[in-house]
């Protein structure tokens, strides 16, 4: 995998870190896009100056987190939101109350679960994909 090929998956998998990262080793010319990336030398990155980038948002990223929120009787609301604060608002807008826990859970964006609807499997990254405008519902499921 070239260093342009692993810029474009972090972008698409949402991994800002790694995203910024070798954003940062190209356009410090420490890398070549087109070069391969086994054994990156993270070392060699200013992580100061990612973190300027991402403050500043060079690369035009707007990441979309899963979150989690409890709603009793082992129901968990699953919402897709830039933040949590607007997951929260979601949460109240769709149940006319507050949440009371909200959990980050976008490590596990890429879990699937059956819908009997659409007879499939399917990740949450795929309803991400899918989903027009946030924040939004992903799904509201039984955990049990």
């Amino acid at each position: 995998m070239t260093y342009q090929e692993l810029l474009l998956d972090a972008i698409k998998y949402d991994e800002e870190k790694l995203a910024y990262s070798v954003y940062w080793l190209i356009k410090n010319k420490v890398v070549k896009g087109t070069q391969y990336s086994h054994g990156v030398n993270w070392d060699q990155v200013n992580h100061a100056e990612v973190q300027a980038m991402r403050e500043q948002n060079e690369l035009n990223l707007n990441p979309i987190k899963l979150f989690s929120v409890p709603m009793g009787n082992n129901r968990h609301m699953l919402i897709f939101a830039k933040d949590e604060l607007s997951a929260r608002g979601h949460y109240l807008n769709e149940t006319n109350e507050l949440p009371p826990k909200i959990f980050n859970i976008s490590n596990d964006m890429d879990k699937s679960f059956w819908f009997p609807d659409k007879n499939k499997n399917q990740s949450l990254r795929e309803l991400k994909d899918a989903t027009l405008m946030f924040p939004a519902t992903a799904m509201i499921f039984e955990k049990g």
